[in-house]
């Protein structure tokens, strides 16, 4: 796909802490900037001199309050964002936590609140998110995800999915129209930007570390 060639990347963290008891996950309602009005979990930019993990403990502290002991703090995988004709992804770098330390806050940015696995607000989240979090929700990881963003309309359109089982090297495609209503919350989330289609797959040759230009993995966690 020529219109998703990528050039350089943008290295991103996202983390889920999960109560595996309750059946619970805690998300952060977005209350400004980037994402405004949106539930997600919590995360941000890699700071110059930052591992991904240490970019990920550190905003998770600043936006709910809480930190996470290091044996604790697992990476579930990688999802790249790629957008129509523009050069530079999004490497989102995903992790997930099932023990925290600390009372979890509310910040200027973030106002943080669980949701029972049954009641996550995909409806007022970003539309990758109901793709491959029920994936991360039922122990499914680690995994490698591409999303694809086509600068279109959202009035219809069709997502076309493409999921690889790595066990067996069997290939499920999908495919799904996405009518009017379907994307009515999605329309302020993406700008002008619709979600076309999708490959993700569960990795079990490890957990991705990197990825490489040409949209694979590079290499894997030690």
């Amino acid at each position: 796909m020529e219109s998703f060639t990528i050039t350089s990347k943008k290295v991103l963290t996202l983390v889920l802490v999960i109560d595996k008891a309750e059946q619970k996950v805690l998300l952060g309602y977005k209350k400004r900037g980037f994402g405004a009005h949106l539930w997600n979990g919590f995360g941000g930019k890699v700071e110059p001199g930052e591992t991904t993990r240490e970019g990920a403990l550190r905003e998770l502290e600043e936006e709910a309050g809480i930190t996470i002991k290091s044996e604790d703090f697992k990476k579930a995988g990688i999802l790249l964002f790629q957008f129509e004709n523009d050069p530079v992804a999004l490497e989102t770098h995903v992790y997930k936590a099932y023990e925290y330390q600390g009372q979890i806050r509310e910040c200027e940015e973030m106002r943080p609140e669980w949701f029972a696995f049954v009641d996550v607000p995909y409806d007022q989240m970003w539309e990758d998110d109901r793709i491959w979090l029920p994936m991360l929700l039922n122990g499914q990881d680690p995994f490698f995800g591409r999303m694809y963003f086509k600068r279109k309309a959202l009035e219809e359109g069709n997502l076309v999915a493409s999921v690889v089982n790595t066990s067996t090297s069997t290939h499920v495609n999908h495919s799904t129209t996405m009518t009017a209503t379907s994307f009515t919350t999605a329309q302020p989330k993406s700008g002008p930007f619709a979600m076309c289609d999708y490959h993700l797959e569960h990795s079990l040759q490890g957990v991705p570390r990197e990825v490489a230009l040409d949209g694979t993995i590079a290499s894997f966690e030690n």
